[in-house]
């Protein structure tokens, strides 16, 4: 339980205070900044991703041309054996060589020696094939960069097969250039276990990975692969990821320090709002110290004839720069830190001093106060109360209780408490009924005398809302348990008089009948109210 007399907070010497202040900034910047480098950095790669599979695919459409051309001459001229280096093959040979794009020449092949070329006619004597540095599954021998006939010292990939060796354009792919990107084109062997590079650089992903055609992150480098169906060759783009950092290094800076900036401006908002709050409770328990909080009063009447029957007593509190605080905004921060019990039993105590020649009188008139779920489970609380209606004289059946429908939903402390509070003879209320979820079973059970309708509900008598339906079926659950109904929110006479002509004695509240006010100004009302009767009956 709370205590009534609150404990001090300590309060940081302001150069400490002003270390953490840094260090909570320095935090969320640090923070921050590491998320925004983070995810501008997976932002980067993914782009990088994207034109590694873009430039793949380039690869991949100019080895499949490259394929297609190979296959095509290597099938038209193992078709015609019978004319091995003849005449019209040697034209044959300089035509397909003309019109091709990526093939340089062609050899003839007979017993392991090639009789003649399409650039260097017959061959005498042959020369002998060099062996074949990979084998495809089609039968392909493919050589990478052998030497040629033609000019000395150079070198070109060699693909034969049957009697036709077909030499390649060694700068095929040099048409494709990536400064910041690597590449490489190969065949696959028959096994499919081992890829031969005939352009590019050599890789070290193994052909399993080179098969799967998924994008690859592997010891600092990123890689798309591409591979044919029938794994007769695969293409791979690729680039180091220091290469990534190196072309994108500023974006990483600027998203880096706007991510800075942003931590830091959330800390600020964060200090900043903890401070208002803290120093919004600091002024709080100030004012509850020094007895500081007003009570306003606002008139319950009886729709029937609009007499004044009992007031609600809210409390107020004007902070020392003469601004009133919400109670919306100071009400959750004393619930929070236990102080509320203390505001409850303040407001009591006012309505006792300033009403209780009022309420020790003879009659019906009642004054409720609010209490907070964590009042109903108080032994303090109850003590308090016990002890200032002994005092005071005032009878329980004068001072009614006030629950919110959401201060109940702990059901077995609102069952004792309310049982509680009952039990000694005062009046509970349901307040802001309908915004909550109380069941009719889980209303019998509370045990208490009536329902104080939301005034959400009553603003929309007059118009289409749902919500306008709900009033009668509340009024009609009222009914049935045997309860009070006051309906809060009178603020129009159409209002007022929609509600005189449901078949049930109802009690009101709302601006109609008197705004919040001071307990000066409610006795003045109260006065005229009698005054009112008084000419009344004359």
């Amino acid at each position: 339980m709370a205590s009534a007399v609150q404990t001090r907070r300590s309060t940081p010497a302001p150069g400490v205070r002003r270390v953490l202040d840094a260090a909570v900034l320095g935090g969320f910047a640090l923070a921050t900044a590491l998320v925004a480098a983070a995810s501008s950095w997976q932002a980067v790669l993914h782009i990088s991703e994207q034109r590694l599979g873009a430039y793949a695919s380039m690869l991949y459409d100019r080895a499949t041309e490259l394929d297609a051309e190979v296959r095509t001459t290597l099938d038209t001229f193992n078709r015609q054996p019978a004319r091995l280096c003849t005449t019209r093959e040697a034209e044959q040979l300089r035509e397909r060589v003309y019109r091709a794009y990526f093939v340089k020449d062609i050899g003839r092949v007979r017993g392991g020696r090639m009789f003649c070329t399409a650039s260097l006619l017959d061959l005498a004597p042959p020369v002998a094939v060099p062996p074949a540095q990979l084998t495809t599954v089609e039968g392909w021998d493919v050589a990478s960069m052998e030497l040629q006939l033609l000019a000395s010292g150079s070198r070109a990939p060699v693909i034969g097969f049957g009697q036709t060796r077909v030499i390649l354009d060694p700068l095929a792919f040099h048409l494709l250039p990536s400064t910041d990107m690597g590449f490489v084109v190969g065949y696959l062997d028959a096994d499919a276990t081992r890829l031969l590079p005939l352009y590019g650089n050599a890789t070290r992903l193994d052909v399993a990975t080179l098969r799967a055609g998924r994008p690859v992150d592997r010891d600092g480098v990123l890689a798309y692969p591409l591979c044919t169906a029938a794994g007769t060759f695969c293409v791979a783009s690729a680039q180091p990821k220091t290469a990534v950092l190196a072309d994108h290094w500023l974006l990483l800076l600027v998203c880096t320090v706007l991510g800075a900036l942003a931590g830091a401006a959330a800390g600020l908002a964060l200090l900043l709002s903890h401070r208002r709050r803290h120093s919004l409770e600091g002024r709080l328990q100030q004012a509850i110290a020094r007895n500081a909080l007003e009570v306003e009063y606002q008139p319950v009447v009886r729709l029937a004839d609009g007499a004044i029957v009992g007031a609600e007593a809210l409390v107020r509190w004007r902070d020392d720069d003469g601004r009133m605080v919400p109670p919306s905004r100071f009400v959750p921060i004393a619930e929070e830190n236990g102080s509320v019990q203390q505001i409850t039993v303040q407001v009591l105590r006012r309505v006792a001093t300033e009403f209780g020649d009022l309420l020790r009188e003879p009659g019906t008139f009642r004054i409720s106060i609010n209490i907070s779920a964590a009042d109903l489970d108080s032994s303090h609380f109850h003590d308090a109360m016990a002890s200032t209606l002994e005092t005071t004289g005032i009878a329980p059946e004068r001072i009614g209780i006030e629950l919110t429908e959401h201060s109940t939903t702990e059901r077995a402390v609102a069952v004792s408490g309310t049982r509680r509070l009952r039990e000694l003879g005062h009046r509970v209320y349901i307040d802001d009924f309908g915004t909550g979820y109380s069941s009719l079973a889980y209303l019998a059970e509370l045990d208490v005398h009536a329902l104080k309708i939301d005034r959400s509900f009553t603003s929309t008598i007059g118009t289409d809302a749902v919500k306008v339906s709900l009033v009668p079926q509340i009024i009609e659950l009222a009914r049935t348990l045997g309860l009070q109904v006051v309906i809060e929110g009178v603020e129009t006479e159409a209002q007022r008089d929609y509600l005189r002509s449901v078949d049930f004695p109802l009690y009101a509240q709302g601006w109609l009948f008197g705004r919040p006010m001071t307990a000066a100004r409610f006795r003045d009302a109260l006065d005229a109210d009698a005054a009112g009767k008084l000419s009344d009956r004359s």
